[in-house]
């Protein structure tokens, strides 16, 4: 699977996203950068802040050649097990 951490632009609130790898880090990106909030209302705006891929342990690593962002393997690997209880 590959992952990308985003950043809230309005609460800085960090989010991550696991999709497969036959989609790019970039077009991913693109389509998380203004996604609807849960009101359909507005969009919450995000930027990207690193990338790469998780491993079967559930464990971040690597890097994103399109976003050219890098993992930051220990905060992403706990933000993955908060968020998905891995």
């Amino acid at each position: 699977m590959k992952y990308i951490v985003t950043k809230n632009i309005a609460t800085t609130e960090e989010e991550i996203f696991l999709f497969p790898n036959t989609v790019n880090h970039d077009c991913m990106g693109e389509v998380l950068e203004g996604i609807k909030n849960q009101t359909h209302d507005s969009r919450d705006w995000r930027m990207a802040i690193s990338a790469g891929f998780v491993d079967i342990n559930g464990t971040c690593y690597g890097n994103s050649e399109s976003l050219g962002l890098e993992s930051r393997p220990a905060e992403d690997t706990e933000l993955l097990e908060e968020t998905y209880y891995v």
